[in-house]
């Protein structure tokens, strides 16, 4: 009892530091409160979008459009993290507000003038189209605002808390507004949404695209093939893959559920106008598992955390089918809503600590394309499979066949989750003035290639005029700097040497032995290299430090 008490104590603690830790970053709590207006309003439009598609043409108008809208989505969302990789990320989502605003006008204009429907759906195809590129651009963009790769799953948690608020309130706000002002105010209040947006985000006043610009490694070649660097990216990294096999299936069981719900409504609660109702329950649940994840952050492996929450949605509607009773449907969505949180922060978290910043967002637009893929390939195969299988069967096998795709992934969790793990290192090259500019993300990663050694007192580390091949962090201990047998300097726990030859390509010009037992962590030459090629900041600070070395 008393263990259970420490533990729920431990977690309020917890929620209550993730959330002061987000809120009181002013980036971050701009980009957050930008996210919660406009995800807001754009709920709304799309459900004031589709009842006026409803009265123009029917549900056949209004299939059509939302396929073509996910189609189109999933085809350009990559070329969309393209653009946000070559320039500053916090200006393509500035441009990406203002261009949405400008079509969402068009649209209402269209719609109060009573213009043909092709000026209609042509601005708002285009407007969800654009708008959709703004998930990976401000994905992104928050490694570069956080402090820490916990405030990073914070801040992920908070956005998803955000975005299932907005999912829930967004088409409740529509319903009541439609039946009293209609479709144009509904319309416009999107504008109002991305109008909130801009200013948030244009007073964010971080951002790095000086060092994507500069980075020797940037992709030569045709803007199509760059497009495709994210898909490149995830081909050539297992744990990538596994997540994205993991989105996937997210994916095509959230397509699924978007059709069964109504069916649900149907068949088993004997009313399709309770649909309502069920989005409402999954939409509480979900925003319940955000709050949930805010106080376990940090506290668990983002890999695994990902596996229950497919689990979470697979299970569940296995159970369904097995079970076609109200309160197990009820129950399912609560489950569902509630695991799906543990999707999204995995997802929002996981890409940055693996994957360079230069193609960080064509990395978020090819997930989240597959996503979209996945979810109209989910939407279109499920009622197929309801007429040939029946509604029970069809529901568990979906759910079995997501569980299987799920169990192959997991096989990658274990080392994934090593990889996140903290490197050894990593807290020491927080307080090293040279690595200061970097982003936590990019901390991480080099923290990770650290290679660690050891110098009894007396050794000699390395020799004036020797080959110049790694680069020092020290651990613990002391090491004493000569030339020329003449002392310069000593130096500690945290103090740094090796940089000059390595920027200089020239022989080591001094040496460094170890006055006790030493523990070094070192990086290799073309680590290192890589690494100042690619910051313009860290660039600058060993630059700064090796000709003061030099002259003094």
């Amino acid at each position: 009892m008393t263990d259970t008490a420490t533990d729920e104590r431990r977690g309020l603690a917890l929620f209550r530091e993730n959330v002061a830790t987000v809120w009181q970053n002013r980036n971050v709590r701009r980009i957050q409160l930008g996210l919660l207006g406009a995800s807001m309003c754009q709920w709304a439009y799309a459900m004031a979008i589709m009842v006026w598609a409803y009265h123009e043409g029917g549900a056949t108008l209004v299939g059509i459009w939302v396929g073509i809208r996910f189609l189109l989505m999933a085809m350009l969302t990559p070329i969309g993290g393209t653009i946000a990789d070559r320039m500053s990320r916090r200006n393509y989502m500035l441009a990406v507000n203002a261009i949405s605003l400008v079509l969402v006008v068009l649209a209402a204009l269209a719609i109060w003038f009573q213009l043909n429907m092709w000026a209609v759906l042509v601005p708002a195809t285009l407007m969800s189209i654009v708008s959709g590129t703004f998930r990976s651009a401000q994905a992104g963009l928050l490694p570069h605002l956080v402090e820490n790769p916990k405030q990073l799953t914070s801040a992920n948690a908070t956005a998803e808390i955000i975005e299932s608020t907005a999912q829930f309130a967004g088409p409740a706000i529509a319903g009541i507004l439609l039946g009293i002002v209609g479709v144009v105010p509904v319309v416009l209040l999107n504008a109002v949404g991305l109008g909130w947006s801009l200013i948030m985000v244009a007073g964010v006043q971080k951002d790095s695209p000086e060092e994507r610009k500069s980075d020797d490694e940037e992709e030569e070649g045709p803007f199509i093939k760059e497009a495709a660097g994210g898909f490149a990216a995830i081909g050539k990294d297992r744990d990538l893959l596994a997540l994205s096999g993991l989105m996937a299936v997210n994916g095509i069981l959230c397509g699924v559920l978007n059709i069964i719900v109504v069916l649900i409504a149907a068949q088993m609660l004997g009313d399709a106008n309770k649909v309502g109702l069920l989005n409402a329950v999954l939409g509480a649940a979900t925003f319940a598992g955000g709050f949930i994840i805010l106080g376990i952050a940090g506290r668990v492996k983002l890999g695994r955390l990902m596996i229950f929450g497919v689990l979470g949605w697979c299970l569940p509607l296995i159970l369904v089918g097995i079970a076609p009773f109200p309160l197990v449907a009820v129950a399912a969505l609560i489950v569902i809503g509630l695991c799906d949180p543990m999707i999204n922060v995995g997802y929002g978290t996981i890409p940055p600590r693996l994957v360079a910043d230069r193609i960080l967002s064509r990395v978020f637009a090819a997930i989240e394309s597959t996503f979209i893929a996945a979810a109209a390939l989910g939407a279109f195969v499920t009622p197929v499979l309801v007429n040939w299988l029946g509604l029970g069967t069809a529901i568990i096998a979906m759910g079995i066949v997501g569980t299987a795709v799920c169990v192959v992934c997991a096989l990658r969790i274990p080392h994934l989750d090593k990889r996140l793990t903290p490197p050894r290192g990593l807290s020491l090259l927080e307080k090293v003035d040279l690595f200061r500019p970097l982003a936590p993300a990019m901390l991480d990663r080099i923290a990770h290639k650290l290679e660690p050694a050891t110098a009894p007192a007396g050794e000699i580390i390395v020799a004036e005029g020797g080959i110049s091949d790694r680069f020092y962090v020290i651990e613990s201990g002391e090491v004493e700097v000569t030339q020329d047998d003449r002392h310069l300097r000593t130096e500690s726990a945290g103090d740094v040497f090796g940089e000059i030859g390595l920027l200089r390509d020239v022989p080591r010009t001094a040496t460094v032995r170890a006055e006790t037992d030493t523990v070094l962590l070192t990086l290799s030459r073309d680590d290192f290299l890589e690494l100042v090629s690619s910051d313009d900041a860290v660039r600058g600070n060993a630059q700064e430090l090796a000709t003061r070395r030099l002259v003094g």
